[in-house]
């Protein structure tokens, strides 16, 4: 048996690039691998030298074409199989798993004979057994597949659907078909097959967002057939927008055993979720050239919920190439920057482009002095790609001009671009402008990627970037993080978990179905659809993660006096109506209970309920059975609704779905508040208004573990060291918002009534500062646990504060642990 491929190691802007060569259906696969220049800037253009020469005298070339491959490694297997290299004259090979193994197979067949194929496939084009250069690999990634010529996506071997699937593609975009294909009976079966096909294992890893996202063009690979991207986009979306009316040819159909929802909710589907965000990540040229990255890095974590990750630390380090505001940086300081390189000038030295008389080289070794890769030099040259002329000898770097010296740098082409300056006179629109332009011109926030790290600190580094740049706590009432690994801590309340998703498969099931409510918060970092917290910003600005409490300022609205049974696959308990106060038709369903069903809100969550949501609700309600439940379920599917009833049930859903509702007990005379919380809220837990967060939250208040103690002032120690230097200007504000607007309620360390009256409109304050300003210390016996989001009806939008005033309730601050 041939001896494994033994690799050298690369320069910091070097890459390997897999020379596939052409083959027999049934042949070994094989090729080379070369060594090419990525440069940080993008390709050359005209009359640009192509060549680098090192302070070795090596030249190396600039990358050629290539495609790159985007593809699932698959679980361990027990048989690997091999890709065979040449290396000093000898037989190598690289071990690949059958999942690679398939793709690159299926690649080698559009290859003409006796040709071949640049390509880069992570498994083979870095050693995996180079930590460091795995690190410093990875940095490059976004810029390997942008530059790529095409991504190759491999989905995998051709199953009895794939190929109903991707034909049924080509007939979907014939627009002029679609409204018939919509109602044809005969055609569940195609819509089955489009449905699986979007559920492989691909659209469901996390890596594979930025493959897809950055690539300038891509083809799908399913088996021997393929599809391109743009098109299986617009399939997708044509799909996501009728699923629902899909459901009566389901029900008719005796194949599908008559099921309504035999495609479940698929706009949770990965395939949905990656067509959607890749339109939407990057600017990028008219020939796909990433010219700026949008979304923040918080906006990024909240989208990519569905896409999951082997290793907890992924979640975040896989997509921190996708964000305007962050990027990776490694241990491996190398990693991240160039060293000293120098241009080789236009008289570039003339290579030996003698003939060879092997089949392959299989020697890794820079492509310039490869004397088997002529074939490709030359074609470069005949298309003009660089210029043969000058000597045949290396430039030595100590002959070269030091203004062709390139020193080390980090901005890369995806780096948004520097913007000319404006005019010092300017609206207060141009303020404005100038203001969100601000956050794409500043440098992006490295992030050390360390996966020896403990995973909650590396989720705590991501929440005190997020929530200090955004000034915002939505992230920690949307779900996003995985659950530990057996052998880690639990994680705080305070950081959601993706099992509380919306969506999710049933044991048996192929399809996606509800199993809890949406965010109330919508979208952090894109979307907002409330404002219970008016325009108040986190507070304190900074360190407040504390060991493993996040501290939040806020206040009181009222705690749970009444509870009624959770809305459990969407059935409205019959104690709901009683509670709201409905006797019956022909009386108008109370306002409020229509309104809280909704969240107040339309279609989608994102504008204000429209009226006939009202007379839909009526409608629904005198549905049930006498004093029985509401089965949204079944009305929806079985019971002949009525479109706009149908809108109504969808938002109902979206909202109520394992939700309670309950009465708050009305403390200091106000009235009780209707609102619906989480199915693990209990009698006396509070309903609150954290400063910097868009929705009311519900509070559990507990002891401090003595543990918890020790780990608070260790923590704050640590701080008040960082922030020892703060300005003086900081302390006189603090010293003057102390002595004339701060009020202490002198209680004891065991008091609930612990507050401050701190000014809505003071919000830039010393964290240290704000610390002594506190009446109670960071020793306090009182902590809380975060157990969701909430929407309470008539306080979703501001309205607190005047209750806050009204009843005085005080600020406080709240330890979530």
């Amino acid at each position: 048996m041939s001896k494994e491929y033994a690799y050298t190691s690369l320069e910091s802007d070097e890459i390997r690039l897999l020379e596939l060569h052409a083959g027999e259906e049934d042949a070994d696969l094989q090729g080379n691998l070369h060594v090419f220049r990525l440069p940080v800037e993008d390709e050359p253009a005209d009359e640009l030298e192509l060549f680098l020469t090192r302070a070795t005298g090596v030249p190396v070339p600039n990358a050629p074409s290539y495609d790159a491959l985007s593809y699932v490694w698959g679980d361990v297997v027990r048989l690997w199989h091999q890709i065979k290299i040449l290396q000093d004259g000898k037989l190598r090979h690289v071990p690949i798993k059958p999942n690679l193994h398939d793709a690159l197979m299926r690649l080698r067949r559009d290859i003409e004979p006796d040709g071949t194929k640049m390509i880069w496939v992570d498994s083979v084009c870095i050693n995996q057994n180079d930590i460091p250069e795995k690190n410093q690999q990875i940095q490059k990634m976004a810029m390997i597949y942008n530059r790529a010529e095409r991504v190759a996506v491999w989905l995998g071997n051709e199953d009895k659907d794939s190929r109903r699937a991707i034909e049924f593609i080509d007939r979907l975009l014939r627009l002029e078909d679609f409204d018939l294909v919509s109602n044809e009976s005969g055609s569940t079966i195609e819509w089955a097959a489009l449905h699986n096909l979007m559920q492989r294992p691909w659209f469901n890893r996390r890596w594979i967002v930025q493959e897809i996202s950055l690539a300038r063009t891509a083809t799908l690979f399913c088996g021997g057939h393929s599809v391109s991207w743009l098109d299986f986009s617009a399939a997708v979306a044509l799909f996501v927008a009728r699923y629902r009316d899909l459901r009566p040819l389901f029900q008719r159909s005796v194949e599908f055993h008559n099921h309504p929802n035999y495609l479940g909710e698929v706009e949770a589907l990965g395939a949905r979720s990656l067509v959607d965000i890749t339109a939407n990540l990057f600017r990028k040229s008219d020939e796909g050239v990433v010219l700026e990255r949008v979304l923040s890095l918080e906006a990024v974590i909240s989208t990519l919920t569905l896409f999951e990750a082997s290793n907890p630390h992924d979640t975040i380090y896989s997509i921190l190439w996708l964000a305007h505001d962050a990027e990776p940086d490694s241990k491996e300081r190398y990693a991240m920057a160039q060293p000293q390189l120098v241009r080789t000038p236009i008289g570039s030295p003339e290579l030996d482009h003698a003939p060879s008389p092997v089949a392959f080289d299989g020697s890794q070794q820079h492509f310039a002095s490869s004397p088997e890769s002529s074939r490709v030099l030359s074609s470069l040259r005949e298309s003009g790609y660089f210029s043969t002329a000058g000597g045949t000898t290396a430039v030595p770097a100590s002959q070269v001009p030091q203004s062709q010296v390139l020193e080390t740098q980090r901005d890369t082409f995806l780096k948004p671009p520097i913007r000319l300056k404006r005019s010092s006179t300017r609206s207060a629109t141009d303020h404005t402008l100038k203001s969100a332009e601000s956050q794409f011109e500043a440098k992006p926030y490295s992030i050390m990627v360390d996966y020896d790290t403990d995973i909650y600190i590396v989720f705590r580094q991501f929440l005190d970037f997020a929530m200090s740049r955004s000034r915002s706590l939505d992230i920690i009432c949307h779900p996003w993080a995985p659950e530990p690994l057996p052998n880690e801590p639990e994680l705080p309340s305070w950081i959601p978990l993706l099992s509380s998703a919306p969506f999710d498969k049933k044991p048996g099931s192929s399809a996606y179905s509800r199993v809890r409510a949406d965010s109330l918060v919508g979208l952090p970092g894109i979307q907002r659809n409330y404002n219970a917290s008016g325009k108040t910003k986190i507070y304190p600005s900074k360190g407040f993660i504390r060991g493993r409490s996040l501290i939040a300022t806020g206040f009181v609205l009222d705690a749970i006096k009444v509870r009624k049974s959770a809305a459990v696959e969407g059935i409205i308990p019959s104690g709901w109506i009683d509670l709201a106060g409905w006797s019956g038709a022909p009386d108008p369903v109370p306002d409020r209970f229509w309104r809280t069903l909704v969240g107040d809100r339309g279609p989608g969550g994102q504008k204000y309920p429209p009226a006939y949501f009202a007379l839909a609700c009526k409608w629904v309600l005198e549905r049930r059975p006498r004093r029985g439940n509401i089965n949204t379920n079944e009305i929806l599917m079985f019971g002949q609704c009525p479109s706009i009833a149908t809108e109504f049930l969808h938002r109902v859903q979206s909202v109520v779905w394992n939700r309670m509702l309950v009465l708050t007990e009305g403390r200091k005379g106000s009235k009780q508040l209707l609102a619906l919380v989480p199915k693990e809220a209990e009698q006396g837990d509070l309903i609150c208004i954290l400063y910097g967060c868009s929705v009311p939250v519900v509070l559990r208040r507990s002891k401090k573990r003595r543990a918890t103690r020790r780990e608070d002032s260790s923590a704050r120690n640590s701080t008040r060291t960082t922030n020892s230097r703060a300005s003086s200007s900081h302390a006189d504000l603090l010293r003057h918002l102390t002595n004339s607007r701060v009020s202490f309620s002198r209680a004891s360390s065991t008091s609930h009534q612990s507050d401050v009256d701190i000014p809505e409109d003071r919000e830039q304050h010393n964290p240290d500062d704000f610390e002594n300003a506190l009446p109670v210390p960071w020793e306090s016996e009182e902590q809380y646990t975060f157990i969701g989001e909430c929407y309470v009806h008539g306080m979703m939008y501001g309205e607190g504060f005047k209750h806050r005033k009204d009843h005085g309730n005080r600020l406080r601050a709240f330890h979530l642990v």
